[in-house]
């Protein structure tokens, strides 16, 4: 009886070493041969996998049409820089809203800081003026 392991191990190996067995390791090679001779399954999977390489293979042969390569790059730089005038130089669409977005995260910044910082008794702000601009250690 053949374990389902095995099939898996095999199937892992058919698609890291491909469906020749001559392309396999010797050892692993044998292996395989002996499972192939004894699982109706793992022939199944080899003949798959062969003609799925076969597949591979034809589209692989597909010639591209003159300048394909240059049209395509050209267009993913076109994309590109109306991507960033959208984002930031644009006052349409996204322009306004990532300043918006900044200056909002600014204000929450700065009431965070505020609602947040230490008071009482001894708290000197100026100490931490000192700190934060003129790089003082206190």
């Amino acid at each position: 009886m053949i374990k389902g392991s095995e099939i898996d191990v095999f199937a892992d190996r058919l698609d890291a070493y491909s469906p020749d067995l001559a392309r396999w390791p010797a050892d692993r090679a044998g292996e395989a041969q002996a499972l192939l001779a004894r699982s109706a399954e793992a022939r199944a999977l080899q003949s798959e996998s062969q003609r799925f390489a076969r597949l591979l293979a034809s589209a692989a042969e597909a010639p591209a049409p003159n300048g394909f390569a240059f049209r395509v790059v050209g267009e993913i730089a076109a994309r590109r820089e109306d991507r960033w005038f959208r984002l930031f130089g644009s006052p349409g669409r996204f322009g306004l809203a990532s300043a918006g977005l900044c200056a909002a995260a600014v204000v929450i910044g700065v009431s965070l800081g505020l609602a947040t910082s230490p008071t009482g008794a001894g708290y000197d702000p100026g100490d931490a003026i000192d700190v934060a601009f003129n790089d003082v250690d206190l």
